[in-house]
């Protein structure tokens, strides 16, 4: 795994049986030391991997949309 901050990049090596596979992790310990949480799906190629990480972006979008109109109404009642 190649730690970036909040998140992983989880890299299983190519073999003679399957292709190199890639996918988005949450860096740090879980409750069982070889468990990981993933945020995407495995990837064979960075085509997969470019939209799982567009998808999150997305989603990414959409709380921080919300967490402005939160903030809003909050600073328009105090």
């Amino acid at each position: 795994m190649r730690q970036l901050g909040t998140v992983t990049l989880h890299i299983e090596p190519a073999t003679t049986a399957m292709p190199a596979r890639v996918s988005v992790a949450v860096a740090g310990p879980t409750t069982r030391p070889d468990e990981a949480v993933y945020l995407t799906a495995q990837c064979v190629t960075l085509d997969e991997l470019e939209g799982q990480i567009n998808g999150l972006q997305d989603e990414l979008d959409v709380l921080r949309a919300e967490a402005r109109r939160v903030f809003a109404d909050q600073a328009g009642h105090a």
